[in-house]
């Protein structure tokens, strides 16, 4: 094992400070100001906080989706590309929530003993498994997310193109929908493999006191079964995390410029039609829909991406660490965007509207008044 510092071993900085293992290397670890250090001990009760937060909102946010998805499996919404989209980022968000209840009803299964940083190959297992699903629903409900947007934007701005038209059409919508199942699955596929597990050969141990003349000695302590831990700090690791956070950057300058081209396109068509008819007043609050998905969307991706990039810039300082802590915060809006998206539909569109109101019974009912004309001949 090779230990790479610039310190003297026999110093104080190495006695008294510490050395972590960052995959097969072992370097010196050190927060890089002495200010940077009192501010993350002082974000430590935010953080914990913010990780129970994650962890009601992973429930919260999968009995929303699975309401939102049942909506959406409706005929009468099924049938239009935005929705049936929809239905695709709702599954997403569903796997990303169950993902992260696996992991806290795994812990509860297996009680970790004697070695803190040990568990079960198979606790580890589900853990990676569920981390990987986790990557691939966060980047194919962004895509598709931006696919919606994108597809608005084109046919408000080129409203006669018949290559626009095809692309709005569900077959087109279907096989979309595939080709970023298939992306996100090889793109966190790649994260799967390369994860590795090592046994744990250190454990936690005590000091006992076999006999009253010799004092106390130290007895390591061993669980009951072979402990495994995840290798991780790896450099594949940091500079997957980091292209990771480059894509997320990437969708969120998409969504910005395709806002902004939604937003001229339909102002420029509000200046040519004098007469907004009921048909194009529904069109505009789908736009109104998309243009709300997308903003909070970009305030998501945007967070996620900054949170990865810091960390690559403090990489092999404990500030790399404390970065990685924020990623419940992170979290936590993604899965407060996706719960939104129920409320933004019901506000915004009036077809989901009625959608939810024939399931409960509470259609509205058509006032339409229809008079009878006799005939003089009676």
């Amino acid at each position: 094992m090779n230990y790479e510092t610039v310190d003297d071993p026999y110093s104080d900085e190495y006695l008294y400070h510490e050395y972590v293992e960052y995959g097969d290397r072992w370097i010196y670890y050190d927060y890089l100001t002495e200010d940077f250090r009192a501010f993350f001990e002082s974000l430590n009760p935010i953080i914990e906080v913010s990780k129970q937060l994650y962890d009601i909102a992973c429930f919260f946010s999968l009995f929303i989706n699975f309401f939102h998805l049942s909506i959406l499996s409706r005929k009468t919404l099924r049938t239009n590309l935005v929705y049936l989209i929809m239905i695709g980022i709702c599954i997403c968000d569903i796997f990303q929530s169950l993902g992260n209840i696996t992991q806290i009803g795994m812990d509860y299964i297996y009680q970790v003993q004697a070695c803190y940083n040990g568990t079960r190959y198979s606790h580890l297992m589900v853990n990676l498994i569920a981390k990987t699903l986790q990557i691939l629903c966060r980047r194919g409900s962004s895509f598709l997310a931006l696919y919606i947007a994108t597809i608005r934007a084109l046919s408000v701005l080129f409203p006669m193109n018949n290559i626009i038209s095809a692309m709005t059409q569900i077959k087109a919508g279907v096989l979309v929908m595939f080709l970023v199942s298939v992306a996100s699955g090889s793109w966190s596929l790649v994260y799967f493999v390369k994860s590795k597990f090592v046994v744990v050969q250190n454990c936690d141990s005590e000091m006992v006191d076999y006999f009253s003349f010799t004092g106390p000695v130290v007895k390591l302590l061993r669980p009951s079964y072979l402990p495994y831990r995840l290798v991780d700090r790896e450099t594949w690791e940091l500079t997957y995390l980091m292209v990771d956070g480059f894509v997320a950057i990437f969708i969120s300058i998409c969504y910005f410029l395709v806002v902004i081209a939604l937003v001229i396109g339909i102002r420029r068509a509000n200046k040519i039609r004098k007469n907004v008819s009921k048909e194009e007043q529904s069109r505009t609050n789908t736009y109104a829909l998309v243009l709300s998905m997308a903003f909070s969307l970009f305030v998501s991706e945007a967070f996620y991406a900054a949170l990865f990039y810091a960390s690559d810039i403090y990489f092999g300082y404990r500030e790399q660490e404390e970065f990685k802590k924020l990623d419940s915060f992170v979290l936590t809006l993604q899965i407060v965007n996706s719960s939104v998206h129920c409320l933004i539909c019901y506000c915004m569109s009036s077809q989901y509207r009625d959608t939810v109101r024939g399931l409960f019974g509470k259609r509205r009912e058509d006032k339409s008044i229809v008079s009878i004309v006799r005939s003089s001949s009676e």
